[in-house]
């Protein structure tokens, strides 16, 4: 798709995969998925299509127990521990 969100040496490429990974696998994984599939859906749909597919796509998402633990982690003010459901 022509994204690249970083550039790192050959020397320190598995161990950068490894921590980028790592943080990944700690965020809010359901909501990434989800993000995936819009993104897919709009290269192949119109317009109009892919925005009905994300509105639905964000009822999902905000049905989520990441979601309810991310809105409560940031109005404590402090990290949220995401879970992937």
């Amino acid at each position: 798709y022509g994204l690249v969100n970083r550039v790192v040496p050959d020397e320190t490429f598995a161990e950068d995969t490894a921590e980028w990974a790592a943080s990944l696998a700690e965020g809010p994984t359901r909501a990434m998925a989800l993000s995936k599939r819009a993104f897919n859906r709009a290269l192949l749909s119109h317009l109009s299509h892919a925005l009905t597919y994300t509105a639905y796509l964000q009822q999902v998402a905000c049905r989520t127990e990441d979601h309810a633990e991310g809105v409560t982690a940031f109005l404590e003010k402090r990290p949220a521990k995401f879970v992937g459901r």
